[in-house]
C-alpha cells in the first residue's frame, strides 16, 4: 500500500474548494518560493520545529535527546542542526508544546479513516476532499491511490498544485480530479526560475492540460509586490487564461504569517515587503484591465 508523510489533515476547512472539506497536506515540493508560508512543506521527511517563544527552560528535551543535540542558550533550549535526527524523542516531554513534530508516514487506508469522519458534512455542504502540500503531485503513486479511494466512496476531489510535475503523470491526476486549485505565480521561464527555483515550462503544460480537460480549474495567483503583480506578467497571464475562456482568478496577497515557522526550522526569512491597502487596490485594477475579475482570497 502506498505511503507519504502527511505534516496535517485540516478538518472542517473552508479555504480549499467549495463547503466544508478535509484537506490532507502531504511533506516534499520541488519548488522553493521565495514567499512561501510554509517551510515545513519542503522537505519530504518528517522535521522537528522549536518555537523558542514557547520554551519555559525545563530541560527536558534535554534528557529526552539520544543524540545529544539539544543546546541551550541562556534560559532556551534548542538544538545543535548538525547532530539532530528529527527523531521526535524530545517532542512528548516538552509541557509548553514548543517542540513539534511536522510530518508522520501514513498509507491511504489512515488517511482515509480520517477523511471518512467528515463523509456526512460533505454531503450536507456539497464539501469533500482536498489534497495539497508541499506538492502533492510529488507523492507519486500515494496521490493518485488516494484520489482513488476517494472517487471509489464518492467524495468530491480537489488538488492544490502548482503543477510542476511529468505531464504524464499530471493526466492521470486529472482523470481522478473534479476541481483543480492551480497556482500561476510567474509567466517568464527566467523570472519564475529566479523566484522559485524552477522554470514554469512544464507547469504551463499542465496548465494547459487542465484548462483544456474541462475539469473545473480555479487558477490562483500568490502575488507578491514588485515580483510578479507588474503590468507585462499580468497581461501575459490574461493572454493565455482568456483563451481557455477563463475570466476570473484568485489573488492570494503576500503575508509574512510564516515568519515563526522559518525561525523554528532555524531557516533565515526572506523578508518581502506586504502590500499596503492603495498599492493592492493598483495590483487588483491591473487584472481587471485585462479582462480578469481578481478574487482576494
Amino acid at each position: 500500500m502506498s505511503q507519504a508523510v502527511v505534516y496535517d489533515i485540516q478538518r472542517m476547512s473552508t479555504k480549499d474548494g467549495p463547503g466544508l472539506r478535509t484537506t490532507v497536506f502531504l511533506k516534499g515540493c520541488p519548488l522553493r518560493c521565495l514567499w512561501c508560508s510554509n517551510p515545513e512543506s519542503h522537505s519530504f521527511r518528517p522535521q522537528l520545529l522549536v518555537f523558542e517563544n514557547l520554551c519555559t527552560g525545563c530541560g527536558q528535551c534535554l534528557e529526552a535527546c539520544p543524540a545529544g543535540a539539544v543546546e541551550k542558550n541562556g534560559n532556551i533550549f534548542n538544538r545543535n542542526l548538525e547532530l539532530c535526527t528529527n527523531c521526535g524523542h524530545c517532542v512528548p516531554g516538552c509541557p509548553a508544546k514548543a517542540r513539534v513534530m511536522s510530518g508522520k508516514l501514513m498509507d491511504v487506508a489512515e488517511v482515509m479513516d480520517v477523511v471518512r469522519k467528515d463523509a456526512l458534512f460533505y454531503a450536507n455542504s456539497d464539501g469533500g476532499v482536498t489534497i495539497g502540500g508541499g506538492e502533492p503531485t510529488a507523492g507519486g503513486d500515494f496521490l493518485l491511490d488516494l484520489l482513488r479511494s476517494c472517487r471509489d466512496e464518492a467524495f468530491h476531489v480537489c488538488v492544490d498544485t502548482c503543477g510542476f510535475c511529468p505531464p504524464e503523470y499530471f493526466n492521470k491526476a486529472v482523470a481522478l480530479t473534479d476541481l483543480f486549485l492551480f497556482d500561476c505565480k510567474h509567466m517568464d521561464p527566467e523570472l519564475h526560475k529566479r523566484l522559485t527555483g524552477q522554470d514554469n515550462t512544464i507547469i504551463l503544460v499542465n496548465l494547459r492540460a487542465a484548462l483544456a480537460s474541462g475539469v473545473r480549474t480555479r487558477v490562483r495567483v500568490p502575488l507578491i509586490p514588485g515580483l510578479n503583480d507588474t503590468e507585462e506578467n499580468i497581461r501575459a497571464m490574461a493572454v493565455l487564461l482568456l483563451e481557455y475562456g477563463v475570466e476570473e482568478v484568485d489573488v492570494l496577497p503576500y503575508h509574512a504569517f510564516g515568519r515563526n515557522k522559518y525561525a523554528a526550522l532555524r531557516k533565515g526569512y526572506p523578508d518581502l515587503p506586504a502590500y499596503g491597502d492603495g498599492e493592492l487596490r493598483d495590483a487588483l485594477e491591473r487584472f481587471a484591465n485585462r479582462g480578469l475579475k481578481a478574487v482576494v482570497v
